[in-house]
């Protein structure tokens, strides 16, 4: 066989290996980065791309590729890659997982930082929140901590929103009361009532105040599980009397233990008055007030620290500067509570009126509508304790 007939055969031994070897290649894609990917809507999605190759040559500029990716709403998407060559196909899918990770945005209307007068009213200015993915949520903003207008001082308020997907956004206000004081009120007294609510006392305090249609502050107790005290409670708020919270426990020795002892403890209280009526309790009143020594056997300078905290979670605190003095015993005489109530009281001023709502306290039951004939006649007004009114505090002595 001549030398030319074999290297013709060579020649077509080798095209026919090379084309079954072409009809058995197929093209290969391979993505860049990974399968399936988690992208935030804030950061979006960048196409990261795929190579395809068929043997060893390069076809990458012959892929397509399908995106169904929504970056601006959460969601599972895919992006489909697909690649022919020469007659063959192959594809490759990537997994893109749009997530919310950003809290929403709030926006404070009036700046982060305003200045009121002592005895000021204070007003809202105003926020708005805006979520990126659930527009806008200014509905949702809860604002946490309270302006004391009473008192000088800087008080912070927290405003929070939180969106669909559990991301939490906070913003703070200042707020400084500061400058010289505004005509306060005067000439009102504030009935208040501690460490009811009482079966037999509380009922005849609601009778009384009823009758003479004016309303007074009850600072509570935990009344437990019973449906008749709960009664009393529901009965009064619907009579448009204020229910402020006192300790769920009246133990010094429990509550005053640490601040964060405390703050539970009122909270427990806070909630267990919810969660039955409904009722969002925004006053308090420390036992024994916030000039309380006592607390100095259990935690040193607590009251100090609780001060600021009651404030900062948004309670008003609220002492007395009024003592009917129906707490130095059990059925003190009426004609004594009477007396020192009209001794003490002032139309220089607002007046916050020290009572007590227990069973032992048949005599204040018995004093109180004379005290409120006094009152009247002598030009005051009884009002129950708001939002709006003024505060008094003891000097803290710890």
């Amino acid at each position: 066989m001549n030398k030319k007939i074999i290297i013709t055969i060579l020649i077509l031994i080798a095209a026919v290996a090379v084309g079954i070897y072409i009809l058995s290649v197929t093209p290969h894609i391979v993505l860049n980065g990974e399968s399936e990917v988690e992208v935030t809507m804030k950061d979006g999605y960048s196409e990261p791309g795929a190579v395809a190759k068929f043997s060893f040559k390069d076809i990458s500029s012959h892929i397509e590729i399908d995106s169904k990716v929504n970056d601006s709403k959460v969601g599972t998407y895919t992006v489909t890659y697909t690649v022919t060559y020469l007659g063959k196909t192959d594809s490759a899918v990537r997994t893109v997982n749009v997530v919310d990770k950003e809290p929403p945005e709030i926006t404070l209307e009036g700046g982060d930082s305003i200045s009121i007068r002592p005895g000021q009213k204070f007003s809202e200015p105003g926020y708005r929140a805006v979520d990126d993915s659930d527009g806008d949520v200014t509905s949702t903003v809860f604002r946490k901590g309270i302006v004391d207008v009473s008192n000088k001082g800087s008080y912070v308020l927290t405003y929070e929103a939180t969106d669909s997907y559990g991301n939490h956004g906070a913003v703070t206000r200042k707020v400084k009361v500061e400058g010289e004081p505004v005509k306060q009120e005067k000439g009102t007294i504030y009935l208040t009532f501690d460490d009811g609510p009482s079966l037999s006392s509380t009922p005849e305090i609601l009778d009384i105040l009823k009758k003479y249609k004016i309303h007074g502050t009850f600072f509570i107790i935990n009344y437990g599980d019973d449906k008749n005290k709960l009664a009393i409670v529901k009965r009064a708020i619907k009579e448009g009397n204020t229910v402020a919270l006192h300790s769920y426990s009246h133990d010094y020795s429990r509550i005053y233990k640490s601040s964060d002892v405390f703050m539970d403890n009122l909270k427990q209280l806070h909630d267990k008055l919810k969660n039955d009526t409904g009722y969002e309790a925004f006053c308090m009143r420390f036992p024994g007030g916030s000039s309380n020594t006592i607390s100095k056997n259990y935690c040193s300078g607590i009251m100090t620290e609780l001060a600021g905290k009651v404030q900062e979670e948004g309670y008003l605190y609220n002492d007395w500067n009024v003592d009917s003095t129906d707490a130095s015993g059990n059925n003190v005489p009426a004609d004594r509570l009477i007396a020192s109530v009209k001794k003490e009281c002032s139309k220089n001023t607002f007046n916050v009126v020290l009572m007590h709502d227990t069973d032992a306290k048949a005599t204040t039951v018995k004093a109180l509508p004379e005290i409120i004939e006094w009152g009247l006649e002598e030009g005051y007004s009884f009002k129950a304790i708001t939002k709006d009114s003024p505060t008094f505090h003891h000097r803290i002595n710890n």
